[in-house]
């Protein structure tokens, strides 16, 4: 009687000698998982045979949804991604990745959601697919570049040069009067344009900036003339120009970010800086080379000013701070931290005793300052709305502001009593200046157009006319626009 197939195959595995072969075999298999995880043969990592490779799989995804954010320039929350290494540190909040255990790294947690934020920030979720990716290399044990691969170093996207399909005007975003009061200079998209400040006709065009004028300061003599800008998260640009002949004089750069202020010292030799990347930096004019790099601030800078005497520098930022910097030495001497929310306007009083500073919780900041302290003197919720500019007159007895409430706003400084509103501008007013004898007000627009205002009357003396046309160049008429004088 023969036996069934089934048990056949049974009796026959189970002989002597196949029992002898399969101990071999497996004796073999532990052997060579043994020497390849001692490196004696290839391999030996061999958990990660099939895990996401870094530098092909994992680094895309973190150049295309996180470099914006934590780039080494934005370093958002501590963390920068732009390496392996780099991103194997951690931030502020400790590790963001932990080999092994995806459910308890925090890059994971906060992609999927279960920690607050999610991220991206203020994008859409990650496709499940790329969190899916990210997870099994985490799982996997989070390996770097593999022996004898080059490890990737990251940048954010190249961001495309897209013109745009309809005639755009550049909006106004920085003004300045020349310290003689004769020429008005107007910073918008990569192009200075200089105005007769007494009949607004167009004098020449500076062109060549990086992207838009957010900042202009005339060297105290009136011979040069400081534009600050720079492309956003890529960084900071000074071009200094000569007034007179209209050339060139030197770029700086050093910045990870644009720059929202420049301003001169009263002696002509410095330049400061404020930008986005949280730093303020102190440049020699005559060398163009940066000589201090000052680091207090948490977040973007967006004002900054030299006290009269030259001797310090105060400067405004996001974080809601003021900050008081000794010139000679660079150290921070104190922080002035009574506003509620970011600043983005500073102003010293022409006596250098007082400090005036706005920004989005619509209010003015009035401090008395010192060498080593500063008190808070008075504040007032100006404004409807955020607070854009703020400036003194050269008399010290007003304070002037623009608001995204579509106001221009005059005040008596000392109580900071409403003097007058020249309100329901057709446009926020982006920037203001005050001409250096105080008779005159410059309010440059959103929607690229400028106009004159008398101080004294509140009534529009010139303008509005458009800075800048399609092509970045100006209208050559000025016009005589609409002389209210507000209430």
């Amino acid at each position: 009687m023969g036996y069934p197939v089934t048990k056949a195959r049974k009796f026959i595995i189970n002989t002597p000698r196949h029992r002898a072969k399969r101990n071999l075999q497996k004796h073999a298999r532990f052997l060579t998982l043994a020497l390849m995880a001692s490196g004696v043969l290839p391999g030996a990592r061999v958990y990660a045979a099939s895990a996401p490779n870094f530098n092909t799989q994992v680094a895309p995804i973190l150049q295309k949804n996180c470099l914006a954010c934590h780039s080494s320039a934005a370093k958002m929350g501590g963390l920068v991604m732009e390496s392996y290494d780099a991103l194997m540190k951690g931030g502020a909040h400790g590790a963001a990745i932990v080999p092994g255990k995806p459910d308890e790294s925090r890059m994971i947690q906060m992609l999927g959601g279960k920690v607050q934020p999610r991220m991206p920030f203020g994008g859409d979720p990650l496709a499940a697919a790329d969190i899916a990716t990210l997870k099994a290399w985490v799982e996997s044990g989070a390996l770097g570049p593999a022996a004898g691969e080059t490890a990737k170093a990251l940048a954010p996207l190249a961001i495309p040069d897209i013109k745009p399909q309809v005639s755009v005007v550049s909006p106004v975003a920085s003004l300045k009067f020349s310290p003689d009061g004769k020429l008005l200079a107007v910073g918008g998209y990569q192009v200075v344009r200089l105005f007769d400040s007494a009949s607004g006709k167009p004098i020449a065009t500076l062109s060549g900036q990086a992207d838009y004028v957010r900042s202009i300061a005339f060297s105290p003599d009136g011979k040069m003339l400081a534009a600050a800008g720079g492309p956003p998260q890529r960084g900071g640009e000074i071009k200094v120009w000569d007034v007179q002949s209209r050339q060139l004089l030197k770029t700086m750069t050093g910045h990870k970010d644009c720059i929202y202020s420049v301003a001169w010292s009263p002696d002509g030799k410095l330049l400061a800086s404020g930008s986005y990347d949280k730093m303020v930096k102190l440049w020699d004019v005559a060398t163009g080379q940066e000589l201090k790099n000052l680091q207090d601030h948490i977040d973007a800078v967006f004002a900054v000013a030299f006290s009269p005497d030259g001797k310090h520098l105060a400067s405004g930022s996001q974080d809601r701070s003021v900050k008081i910097w000794d010139i000679a030495t660079g150290q921070r001497l104190y922080t002035l931290s009574d506003a509620t929310d970011g600043l983005t306007g500073i102003a010293y009083s022409p006596s250098g005793k007082q400090i005036a500073a706005a920004g989005y919780d619509k209010t003015i900041y009035i401090w008395e300052v010192g060498d080593n302290d500063g008190r808070m003197l008075r504040s007032l919720i100006a404004d409807e709305d955020g607070i854009l500019s703020i400036a003194w007159t050269p008399d010290g007895k007003m304070l002037i502001t623009s608001s995204s409430d579509g106001s221009l706003r005059f005040r008596d400084a000392a109580t900071l009593d409403p003097i007058r509103v020249i309100d329901h501008q057709p446009e926020w007013v982006e920037a203001i200046a005050v001409s250096p004898d105080g008779t005159r007000l410059a309010a440059g627009r959103f929607n690229g157009t400028l106009s004159l205002y008398d101080v004294k009357s509140f009534k529009e003396v010139l303008g509005p006319w458009v800075a800048f046309d399609a092509t970045g160049q100006g209208t050559s008429d000025p016009g005589q626009g609409n002389r209210g004088a507000g209430r």
